[in-house]
C-alpha cells in the first residue's frame, strides 16, 4: 500500500450511542461534510434569505454576515442529525439534502437531539491539563 492509499484509507470513526435505550451509530465528519458545515452553510442561508424575501447586501461583508444571522433555517438541527446518524458501517440513515428526510427529523421529540448531542459530547476528547499545569 503506497502512502496515498494509506492516507485515503482513513475513514471517519463510527461510534455506538444510546437514544431512548436503543443502540444507534454516529459517525465523525468527513472532510467534505466539515467543508459544507464551515463554508456551505453561508450559501444555504443566502438561498433561504432569497426564499424569505430578505434583500442582502453583498457589497458589505459585515452587513451581509449580520443579515444572514437573522435568516431562519428551519432544518439546522435536523441537518446535524442527518449528517451524524448512520448504520454500523458508517452509511448515513438520512440524506442531508432531502427535504422529506429533514422534515421527518424535525418532527422528532427534542430528547432525541439532546441524547445525540450528549453522545457526541461524551465521545469528544476531554480537555486534559497541559504538561506545565500538571506539575
Amino acid at each position: 500500500m503506497d502512502l496515498r492509499e494509506k492516507l485515503l484509507a482513513n475513514k471517519p470513526k463510527v461510534n455506538k450511542i444510546k437514544i431512548n435505550g436503543d443502540d444507534y451509530y454516529i459517525r465523525e465528519f468527513t472532510v467534505g461534510e466539515m467543508n459544507q458545515a464551515l463554508y456551505g452553510q453561508q450559501q444555504e442561508l443566502i438561498q433561504l434569505a432569497e426564499r424569505q424575501g430578505i434583500e442582502l447586501d453583498f457589497n458589505d461583508e459585515s452587513k451581509l454576515t449580520e443579515q444572514l444571522n437573522k435568516v431562519q433555517d428551519p432544518y439546522r438541527l435536523a441537518r446535524i442529525l442527518a449528517i451524524r446518524l448512520c448504520d454500523e458501517k458508517g452509511q448515513n440513515l438520512f440524506d442531508v439534502k432531502n427535504q422529506e428526510d429533514l422534515a421527518a427529523l424535525s418532527q422528532l421529540d427534542k430528547s432525541v437531539f439532546e441524547q445525540l448531542s450528549q453522545g457526541i459530547t461524551e465521545l469528544e476528547p476531554k480537555n486534559s491539563p497541559t504538561e506545565e499545569s500538571s506539575k
